[in-house]
């Protein structure tokens, strides 16, 4: 019988409100007769005896079932020594959930969650303490009951809706998880910048498996709607947050923040991207299969040329005698561009050709 099971059987059984209470006092009653009748029949002490074992047995189910009930979030953060969130976590603004989803080998329950300023221990992320913060507490089980011994590979991050998930996740929103195995289950308590200000749209929780949020592991509809894709083991919890703390300049502001594009993209964007790409020029249909040797030869010349001309901008390459990729990359990420009269033109920032004091170079290589 596995673990589930062993706690089903024992909570089925159907205990008096006052079980506890009246079995201890009969145990003292039972305890009192003995003391006073020194000389009794063997047939009682038998009767005593199968009492007190039965007596016993009752109360060990009733400990064993409490055993396997789950830590609540107050608990939970009590044991990573944290105390006041613990008191967060039973006060009127936590959010008790208990949602629990079956995924691939686990059993996944987001367990509660509660936001707020100066609830634990400063964190400095990046260089950046951010005292008002969200925390979520999880536990991840084996859907076949069977303890877990280790952690899996899994990755925890929130996402909201009508925001790309590059841009929304767990690795910008400054996020900390300290996690724990007790009884065969992992607990873990996750936190990260408040996500009250992005109140006004859906915000979900992944726990999945995977690494940072992309376009391969999730699917973003038209309205904005994210969803895991099918192929992702995992679960996506919606979180219930009040609305009325949106603060949406706030999360407009963080979503700039960020250099990344924040605009959500659908599957038919994504398909257009992609036969546009793959109708797109690239170095190999410009220049033939043998496009590094011909790139790396005619940079390395107009470099000499360069030099001769004017000997104060001195390239690497030419310098210390090395290849050309030796300091950059000549391959199929190489960007490029091709001018008006079909010439091909790569452009290097700077400092990676020469002294960063003599700006990007630029390169304009005929087709040959």
């Amino acid at each position: 019988m596995n673990r589930q099971d062993y706690r089903a059987a024992f909570d089925a059984v159907d205990f008096s409100a006052d079980f506890e209470e009246r079995t201890l006092q009969k145990l003292a009653a039972v305890r009192q007769a003995s003391e006073k009748e020194q000389i009794i029949m063997p047939m009682n002490r038998v009767k005593k005896t199968a009492l007190l074992i039965a007596a016993a047995v009752a109360l060990l189910a009733v400990s064993v079932s409490a055993a396997v009930v789950w830590l609540t979030p107050a608990q939970v953060a009590d044991r990573v020594e944290e105390p006041l969130l613990a008191e967060a976590f039973q006060s009127e603004d936590a959010i008790v959930l208990d949602e629990s989803v079956t995924a691939g080998d686990y059993q996944i329950t987001l367990a509660g969650m509660v936001s707020g300023e100066d609830l634990s221990v400063p964190t400095d992320y990046n260089g950046e303490i951010i005292n008002d913060r969200t925390y979520a507490v999880f536990r991840v089980a084996r859907a076949d009951g069977e303890p877990l011994t280790d952690y899996p590979n899994l990755s925890y991050s929130p996402l909201v809706d009508g925001y790309h998930v590059r841009c929304v996740n767990a690795w910008t929103l400054g996020t900390t998880t300290q996690q724990f195995i007790e009884d065969g289950v992992i607990y873990c308590l996750f936190d990260c910048r408040n996500l009250e200000m992005f109140a006004d749209h859906p915000v979900r929780f992944a726990i999945y498996e995977g690494g940072i949020p992309n376009t391969d592991l999730f699917s973003m509809a038209e309205d904005g709607t994210i969803s895991l894709r099918e192929s992702v083991v995992g679960a996506l919890f919606t979180l219930p947050l009040d609305e009325s703390k949106a603060d949406p300049a706030a999360a407009q502001a963080f979503v700039e923040s960020t250099g990344l594009v924040w605009e959500p993209v659908t599957d038919a964007e994504l398909a257009a991207r992609e036969q546009e790409a793959a109708g797109a020029d690239t170095l190999e249909s410009l220049c033939g299969v043998n496009y590094r040797s011909y790139i790396v030869e005619t940079i390395t010349m107009q470099m000499e040329n360069r030099m001769e001309k004017d000997p104060e901008v001195v390239y690497f390459p030419i310098r210390e005698d090395r290849p050309l990729t030796d300091y950059a990359a000549i391959d199929e990420t190489t960007a490029f561009t091709v001018d008006e009269d079909g010439s091909i033109v790569i452009t290097f920032p700077a400092g990676t050709v020469t002294d960063a004091a003599h700006g990007q170079q630029t390169f304009r290589l005929p087709q040959p």
